[in-house]
C-alpha cells in the first residue's frame, strides 16, 4: 500500500495520509497513546484524580484533531463522559457531609 505523494500539497495532506494508509486509526491511536501514558504517569496521584487529567488532557489534545478533521466527534467525547463518571464516583465515595 504505496501512497500517492502527488496529490498531497499541504500540512493536512501529510496528516491525513497517515489515516488513509491505516484506514482512519493512525491518528486515534495515537490519541488513545497519549490518554495511557499521562493516565500511568499521575497514576501516582490516585485513581480518580489521574483519571480527571488523563482524560481532560486527552479531550484537548483531540479537540485540535477533531478541528484537523482527523478523528471523529464521538471518540472525543467519551474523554468528557469518563470526566463526568469520575466526579461523580468522587462525589457519591466521599465520606465527607
Amino acid at each position: 500500500m504505496a501512497t500517492n505523494w502527488t496529490t498531497v500539497t499541504d500540512w493536512k495532506g501529510i496528516l491525513q495520509s497517515a489515516n488513509t494508509n491505516t484506514e482512519g486509526y493512525f491518528w486515534l491511536m495515537i490519541l488513545w497513546a497519549v490518554w495511557i501514558v499521562v493516565l500511568m504517569l499521575t497514576s501516582v496521584f490516585g485513581l480518580y484524580p489521574a483519571l480527571m487529567l488523563a482524560s481532560f488532557i486527552g479531550m484537548i489534545f483531540g479537540l485540535f484533531l477533531v478541528y484537523a478533521e482527523l478523528v471523529a466527534w464521538p471518540w472525543v467525547l467519551t474523554y468528557l463522559a469518563t470526566i463526568i463518571i469520575a466526579i461523580l464516583m468522587i462525589s457519591w465515595t466521599s465520606n465527607k457531609r
